[in-house]
């Protein structure tokens, strides 16, 4: 049986002139993308204090398993009915008339509905909160709206750390839903980009405790107050922003019933924050994040918030080439993406998938011409025009090219305002 892949990252030695740029600080970018982001490494007090308590009370469930199979029969907990039984909404339903790039559909979300166990629930976060885990897949965030010690985001672990979380995000069964939902045919696209997760701690610390209101309706007034404000105002897990990919599936898997915010936040065709009601542990939501300006609120009371997101693309029977990008998910951006290993990931993808396109392309080409019919020039043209943009938006964002201030204006942009980005 072969062995699991195992990640060695690699320090690779730069020169101290390189050819690659340096992205500025000021300009909300992370100029150790090339050698790890370690200035956002996880604070060894919150490693030792929440982090500590979270893994033992997970390890003292009397029915814990370190070595738990995902099996999706157990494990995934939709039924068929949920279909029908989920609050869906399309774009047009948002007042949402213009997008930054084409849709693939008119779907824009659906709200929280539940997809998989306690027990699943429990393995993923046993997985991904080892403190050998957190250190070299999780970093604290880089542009988030009143980040602490305690929130951080974390992804690419899947592959080498979790093989249940692996299995389960990658399932036949959880593609099926996702594609049933959103009317495309979806899969999940590369190891850096499911199940990567927007963490929110509770404080354990005494004295970090003295600062957050404990009467509920104080919370509810600070939530109130929230409200009133744009969706890069809000305080944030991970602030206001589109996806890179397609397709985002958001699963709760820690927020207190009691909590206070913590929810999912749509922004809307009138530029208003609809909180994603009802966001319960093994629930999950979602959304046509390429299109859909959206933030991850932080809870306002002293509750864990940790969701898992798994991302999908369109991969239809004409292997039609998928719409998703670098922007957000960048190393010199997203501090947790190692630019060794994000990178390594992404292009395996694309050209995977341009593998597939052209193979499509060369067959379309045989049963054509034994069908007898004329052969298409112009459509030819399109076709390969098609491929040419796919190579290029591969890379045209890549830091040896490309380092705007981060984030871009359109992400603060009301939709109706949107010029015509042409992608």
């Amino acid at each position: 049986m072969p062995e699991a892949t195992v990640y060695k990252p690699v320090t690779v030695p730069f020169k101290e002139k390189s050819d690659y740029p340096v992205p500025l600080r000021e300009n909300g970018l992370l100029e150790e993308y090339l050698t790890g982001n370690h200035s956002h490494d996880i604070p060894e007090k919150t490693l030792n204090l929440e982090v500590a308590q979270m893994i033992a009370k997970l390890e003292a469930k009397p029915t814990f398993n370190p070595n738990l199979k995902f099996d999706p029969k157990k494990h995934i907990i939709f039924k068929d009915e949920s279909f029908e039984g989920t609050t869906t909404a399309t774009l047009k339903d948002l007042g949402i008339n213009r997008t930054r790039t084409a849709p693939v559909s008119d779907f824009a979300c659906a709200h929280p509905f539940p997809l998989i166990s306690q027990e699943a629930v429990d393995m993923i976060l046993w997985e991904a909160l080892r403190p050998k885990v957190l250190k070299q897949f999780a970093r604290l965030p880089n542009l988030s709206r009143n980040a602490t010690r305690l929130d951080m985001h974390m992804g690419g672990h899947t592959k080498f750390e979790a093989p249940f979380s692996k299995d389960l995000y990658t399932s036949a069964e959880i593609a099926r839903i996702v594609s049933k939902f959103t009317g495309v045919e979806a899969s999940t696209i590369h190891n850096s980009s499911y199940g990567h997760m927007n963490i929110s701690l509770a404080t354990a610390d005494p004295d970090e405790l003295k600062e957050i209101p404990t009467e509920k309706k104080d919370l509810l007034a600070a939530y109130d107050i929230q409200n009133t404000k744009k969706g890069h105002e809000i305080p944030a897990t991970l602030g206001l922003h589109y996806d890179s990919v397609t397709f985002a599936l958001v699963i709760m898997l820690d927020l207190d019933p009691e909590a206070v915010g913590g929810e999912t936040g749509i922004i809307t065709g009138d530029d208003r924050v609809f909180r994603v009601p009802d966001p319960k542990v093994g629930y999950a939501t979602l959304i046509q994040g390429m299109v859909l300006r959206h933030v991850a609120t932080k809870p306002i009371s002293n509750s864990n918030r940790i969701t898992a997101v798994c991302g999908f693309m369109p991969c239809g029977r004409g292997m039609e080439l998928d719409n998703c990008r670098l922007t957000s998910n960048k190393p010199s951006v997203l501090s947790r993406s190692s630019n060794n290993l994000y990178y390594s990931d992404w292009f395996d993808y694309r050209f995977e998938n341009l593998q597939k396109h052209l193979q499509f392309q060369r067959d379309s080409i045989k049963e054509k011409f034994e069908r007898g019919e004329q052969f298409d020039q112009l459509e030819m043209i399109k076709i390969c025009k098609d491929m040419e943009r796919y190579l290029y938006d591969g890379w045209k964002e890549l830091e040896a090219v490309h380092n705007p201030p981060f984030p871009p204006e359109e992400y603060k942009t009301p939709y109706d305002q949107l010029p015509d980005y042409e992608y």
